[in-house]
């Protein structure tokens, strides 16, 4: 069953890709608590059969991503990664997957996963270059401000706390200094990536769904 969520997820209920993230990586050895977990994604989808993913454009040539990470987010400690790409609305491409690596702290954990998640916008402003479009740079936002400078400056804003990282995660300095890619603020009440890493209640699910979906949903 989480084989189908896994596929059903990332083209279809974006909204979902949180808990069946973290479902598959219970598989090998489930629990009463894990089923009770899986039965609950069922139900969702079953009371929302409704929704449903539509992408609106508002400049073909510009995308957008929203990017964030959760310290320390499984049992073993190692944070989690989640991303999506849009045009405005409506996510085309998402990630919500468990780091490799434990961080020491959530500016390291959002430095990490938005290196991992560079190979997806890459691949997406490349793909749509080769259709004949002229790209715009991608805004990617952050809702970290110390990662942003590290993203931007490279090496230059490290610190003591920083210097440790390996420098494969500064790759996406590059990208910036060759014009492909740019940061911007998001204050975490905007963050919708925050939904693909982290459980989201009341309002914040709503405005996440709408977000990601880009449906328009009330309650």
């Amino acid at each position: 069953m989480s084989a189908k969520l896994l596929y059903l997820a990332p083209r279809g209920r974006k909204d979902i890709m949180t808990a069946v993230s973290f479902l598959c990586t219970r598989v090998q050895q489930p629990n009463v608590e894990d089923w009770e977990k899986l039965s609950r994604v069922l139900r969702c989808l079953k009371s929302t059969k409704e929704f449903f993913l539509t992408i609106f454009v508002d400049d073909i040539t510009q995308m957008y991503s929203y990017v964030d990470s959760a310290h320390m987010a499984h049992h073993d400690l190692k944070g989690h990664t989640s991303g999506f790409i849009c045009f405005k609305n409506g996510a085309f491409a998402a990630k919500s997957k468990k780091q490799r690596l434990n961080s020491n702290s959530s500016c390291e954990a959002d430095l990490i996963g938005t290196g991992e998640y560079l190979k997806q916008i890459t691949w997406a402003r490349n793909f749509m270059i080769a259709q004949g479009y002229e790209m715009k740079p991608t805004i990617i936002f952050q809702d970290n401000e110390s990662t942003i400078k590290l993203i931007n400056n490279g090496r230059r804003s490290s610190s003591s706390k920083t210097r440790h990282i390996d420098n494969k995660y500064f790759y996406i300095h590059g990208k910036i200094i060759d014009g492909e890619i740019k940061t911007s603020f998001k204050p975490t009440d905007e963050m919708w990536a925050d939904g693909l890493s982290k459980s989201l209640q009341g309002n914040r699910l709503v405005l996440f769904r709408n977000q990601v979906l880009n449906a328009n949903i009330e309650n």
